[in-house]
């Protein structure tokens, strides 16, 4: 089973766009604000492979491109992707992270089929899909991972599929949703998956209400293992 997490962020898209071109984002701006935590050596390892120390010209040189302005078809879309992640940090409210039960019935494991199955429409569509354009104007890239979802104007539909009584239908759902089709899968790994979704699922739940209450939007950002 690969280790997932997901972060939920408050954010102002239009104020993050506004941002760009601004010493805001700098990468000495942003590492002073982040100084002591370890999202920013994280980073530097992601993009140094390994090694934080190799990572660090690149984080900079990436967070440099967007203090000049929004970035073009020449600049590294995979570190600026990457970097995104320190901006949410900064200039975002961070809503908390969730350890992503990896669902069988999905061939990259996300919760697609589960939210299918519960009759929520608008989550299977939306969620695990990359959606978030900053730093460009439209999304643009295509980098596959980390995969960054943004949830804005579907955000009230979120609320109300996350508000119905899911949480009492999950336990008796058929296990099709969560069984590997090549491989199959256990009745109590299963169980075990059904009962970790519980506890995922009002937690994303409560990121949607925060965000919805502050009126923002909602950022998700699914990263580790792929």
């Amino acid at each position: 089973m690969s280790e997932r997490f997901l972060e939920g962020f408050a954010v102002d898209p239009s104020a993050l766009d506004a941002m760009l071109g601004t010493r805001k984002l700098a990468a000495k701006t942003i590492r002073t604000k982040l100084r002591g935590k370890p999202i920013i050596t994280d980073i530097d390892m992601t993009l140094g492979e390994g090694d934080a120390k190799a990572g660090k010209p690149l984080v900079d040189a990436a967070l440099d491109v967007l203090a000049r302005g929004r970035p073009g078809a020449a600049d590294p879309a995979y570190a600026l992707t990457r970097v995104t992640t320190l901006i949410l940090h900064t200039h975002a409210k961070r809503l908390g992270t969730i350890e992503v039960p990896y669902v069988d019935g999905d061939s990259f494991g996300l919760w697609n089929p589960v939210f299918r199955a519960l009759a929520m429409p608008t989550l299977a569509q939306e969620y695990g899909r990359a959606s978030f354009a900053f730093p460009y104007a439209k999304r643009a890239a295509k980098i596959a991972w980390p995969i960054m979802t943004l949830v804005a104007s579907s955000l009230a539909r979120w609320q109300a599929e996350l508000g119905g009584d899911w949480a009492k239908r999950l336990p008796q759902l058929p296990a099709a949703p969560f069984t590997d089709k090549k491989y199959g899968t256990s009745p109590e790994h299963i169980a075990s998956t059904k009962l970790e979704l519980v506890g995922a699922l009002k937690k994303l739940a409560s990121w949607v209400t925060a965000a919805t209450r502050g009126k923002r939007a909602l950022v998700l950002v699914l990263d580790g293992d792929q």
